[in-house]
């Protein structure tokens, strides 16, 4: 088959998700790997052969760098502690622990292939556990937390899953040794992430000073900033991954501000959707491997030994998801305690403990996904000497076979233990509504500003001049703003109520503007260009408008 008809079906079915997934009452993840498995199944489906290198330079960079670019830095920072610890901490004594029991259960499984297939089994992927969950249903701060580890933990996991490789295929390891080259790979990447990321910050600031500058020429050398900075890290030697976290969360630091309104707009719109779509890839194809993996290994293991030894492999994935839910909970729960012990040391003893089920479901989050796949697949079939690599197919099931009973037990289990659970007030509202009523304020000065100046320029001493009598319309427009947002932040509910239907009837106007410009447009009463520009102001009010209609809900 055809690159193009692949990469067409790959796309229809991240398509058909979007409707399936309404249909089937599934998570999304759930659905595209669903319907991954369902084009694969047949005889004449689609099978493809996953290249790990390819696949890690084509969908991990610009992801990770996305996720980067919209991270809450001030939320970031201020659980660095907490992410580092989950993301480098964890990552350690995953491999340690889980490493260990691995070698104990499986015999003929030599220690060196045991850590290896901890490390690759302890990066968690943060995308599968929002759509999981749901933001609704998980704290923001722990769910900032876990996505910040999820950023972290790929770079940590892979490379101690290279070192861990590296000495099963040749039998030497040194710890000194490999604990210096990690320090080295991980800081060497961030600084070269953290150089690019501020240099494109200076250029899009650069840019911003020139006129009539395209502003899809910015957001294309954005979309190439990620596999830049991975290509350039790797080739150094050093972390790719991290080069791409680094250059997206540095971006964002720097640049925020400085880059046009153009930019920023279509930057997002295209995240958006490269986001959605890369995502959506990576799960259908993850459902495009998974079944021929578990099933052939299965298939294999029952020619063999019968029913007995497919029990046992089923069991062994049991045991080893259990095992890492296990670690997970023991290191989040010292953790938790470790930082309650120092917040008190430090004065604030009125921090509390988390709950219990949010220490169970920050346990049970530890969803497995893509890089997983992708650094087991990445094992080479032989070692030094052209011997065949120990325990090869059985490294990759029970990678695959975690990756699968961790996504049905996080869509099964957290629903269930984050059902009824209170979620503190949302301090991210309460910003937000105070960043409207100073911008609102501010404009106001500005505009009165600009007015008078205007006017003592004219010298216009009869009455009003036309900029003044603008203003004041402006300002008066603006006050009827801030009236109504101070309502709102201090309002009973029935005047929220009412606020709530302000929003819904501008919606509805908004609406039928838009429905009576198509009509107009299918009359040839205005051609395609003015219809577009229409289109999109009407577009950009209505997205405005639409999370505050939909927040009272």
């Amino acid at each position: 088959m055809s690159a193009a008809i692949l990469v067409l079906t790959l796309l229809l079915c991240v398509a058909i998700s979007a409707v399936a997934e309404r249909v089937l009452r599934l998570p999304l993840p759930l659905t595209q790997i669903a319907l991954g498995a369902a084009v694969s199944m047949p005889s004449y489906g689609l099978h493809v052969d996953l290249e790990p290198h390819l696949f890690l330079l084509l969908f991990v960079p610009p992801l990770l760098f996305a996720d980067g670019w919209r991270m809450p830095k001030r939320e970031f920072f201020q659980s660095r502690e907490r992410i580092l610890a989950l993301a480098f901490g964890l990552v350690l004594f995953t491999v340690v622990a889980v490493g260990y029991l691995l070698h104990w259960m499986i015999p003929g499984l030599p220690p060196a292939a045991a850590f290896a297939l901890a490390a690759v089994l302890s990066p968690t992927d943060a995308v599968a556990v929002s759509a999981l969950a749901g933001r609704a249903g998980i704290p923001k701060r722990l769910m900032y937390t876990l996505e910040g580890e999820a950023l972290m933990n790929d770079a940590s996991g892979l490379t101690a899953f290279k070192f861990a490789v590296a000495a099963a295929a040749t039998g030497a390891f040194s710890l000194q040794a490999a604990s210096t080259a990690f320090a080295l790979v991980a800081l060497g990447g961030a600084a070269i992430g953290l150089a690019m990321g501020w240099g494109m910050a200076l250029f899009q600031k650069w840019l911003a000073g020139w006129t009539n500058v395209q502003a899809q020429g910015t957001v294309v050398m954005i979309l190439l900033l990620p596999f830049a900075a991975y290509l350039i890290a790797e080739n150094a030697g050093t972390s790719g991954i991290l080069a791409a976290v680094a250059a997206g969360i540095t971006l964002n630091l720097k640049s925020a501000g400085d880059a046009g309104a153009d930019t920023r707009i279509a930057t997002t719109h295209i995240w958006q959707m490269v986001e959605y779509t890369l995502n959506g890839v990576i799960f259908v194809l993850m459902g495009l491997q998974l079944p021929d993996i578990i099933l052939d290994a299965l298939r294999e293991s029952f020619q063999e030994g019968g029913w007995k030894d497919s029990a046992r492999l089923l069991t062994w994935a049991g045991i080893t998801w259990a095992a890492l839910i296990v670690t997970r909970l023991v290191w989040v729960w010292g953790m938790l305690h470790v930082t309650h012990l120092a917040a008190r040391w430090r004065g604030d003893g009125h921090r509390p403990m988390p709950k219990r089920r949010l220490l169970f479901a920050t346990a049970l989050a530890g969803v497995r996904g893509a890089i997983t796949l992708a650094g087991v697949l990445s094992v080479p079939f032989v070692i030094e000497g052209g011997l065949p690599f120990p325990q090869r197919s059985l490294m990759v099931f029970l990678a695959a076979s975690v990756i699968l009973i961790s996504l049905f037990a996080a869509a099964i289990g957290l629903p269930l233990l984050l059902r009824g659970m209170t979620v503190e007030e949302d301090p991210e509202e309460r910003e937000e509504q105070a960043a409207r009523i100073q911008a609102c304020e501010a404009a106001i000065a500005a505009i009165a500003v600009a007015a008078r100046t205007d006017d003592e320029l004219r010298h216009v001493n009869d009455g009003l001049s036309p900029q003044a009598a603008a203003a004041q319309r402006m300002i008066q427009a603006y006050q009827q703003r801030l009236r109504t947002l101070r309502e709102e932040a201090t309002a009973p509910a029935s005047v929220r109520e009412r606020t709530q239907a302000d929003l819904q009837l501008r919606l509805i106007g908004i609406r039928a503007e838009r429905d009576e410009v198509l009509r107009m447009h299918r009359r040839d009463e205005i051609n395609d260009t003015v219809l577009n520009a229409l289109l999109y102001e009407i577009d950009i009010r209505e997205s405005a408008l639409t999370p505050r209609a939909t927040r009272g809900h």
